[in-house]
Parts: structure tokens; C-alpha cells; sequence
């Protein structure tokens, strides 16, 4: 008998998220491309065509056993290097609330980015041996 994988759900829910993000940076681009820092204007665009793309990917990957690799590695280009992003934004709270954003969701993203990127770091180990053969 097989042991039941404990990461299954975590993948299936983080995929869904990544995948879902992925399609949201596309369908509101000019959200997205607001949210980049000033620092970085010049490059809102392919900043965020890069970051759905890159969400797009890792997200279906979640769900692909042969790509976990791809996934967790992917995913985690995406958000470590976004977090000082988000540090920025909560410097300036006026900013975001003319995007429509509570300030207090920008603070919460902190802690819920580094959540998500542990939940994929751990969704995406390498299976045991028994777990090997279960689909996603």
C-alpha cells in the first residue's frame, strides 16, 4: 500500500494560485504594472509580462510531477525577489489606497508571501519512494 502524499493538496492549491495570478497579470496589466516601484518604472511593462509568465509556469508546473523541480524553482524566483516590493509599498500607504489597495493588505502580504514560499518550497520536495507513483 502506498502512503498518501501529504503535498498533493498544498500543489494542487498553490498551482491554482500561481496559474490564476499568472492569468490576472495578463487580463489587469495596467494594476500590476502600477504596483512596480517607482524605482523601476521605466520597466513596469516587461516586469510584469515577466511575472506572468513566470506564474504561469510555475503554476501548471505544480501540477506536472515531473516538473516539481521547475515548479518550486520558478515560483521561488518569483517571490523572494518580489519581496522588497513589497517592503516598499507599505512606505507608502496613499499610494496604494488610490489603487484601490487597504494599506493593511500590503503589510499582511509580507508574512503571506514568505508563508507561500515555504508552502512551495515543501510542496515541491522530492517525493519518497512511495509517493513516487501517485499521480500529481
Amino acid at each position: 500500500m502506498t502512503t498518501p502524499d501529504p503535498t498533493r493538496t498544498a500543489r494542487i492549491v498553490l498551482g491554482t494560485a500561481f496559474t490564476g495570478a499568472g492569468i490576472a497579470h495578463v487580463v489587469k496589466h495596467e494594476f500590476f504594472e502600477s504596483l512596480v516601484p517607482e524605482s523601476m518604472s521605466k520597466w513596469r511593462k516587461p516586469i510584469s509580462a515577466v511575472t506572468a509568465v513566470i506564474q504561469f509556469v510555475g503554476g501548471i508546473s505544480m501540477f506536472i510531477p515531473r516538473l516539481r523541480g521547475l515548479a518550486r524553482w520558478t515560483n521561488l524566483a518569483m517571490l523572494v525577489p518580489t519581496l522588497p516590493a513589497a517592503v516598499a509599498q507599505t512606505r507608502h500607504p496613499d499610494q496604494m489606497r488610490a489603487l484601490g489597495v487597504d494599506p493593511k493588505l500590503v503589510i499582511a502580504r509580507i508574512p503571506a508571501q514568505a508563508l507561500v514560499a515555504a508552502a512551495t518550497w515543501w510542496a515541491t520536495r522530492p517525493p519518497t519512494a512511495e509517493q513516487h507513483q501517485l499521480p500529481i
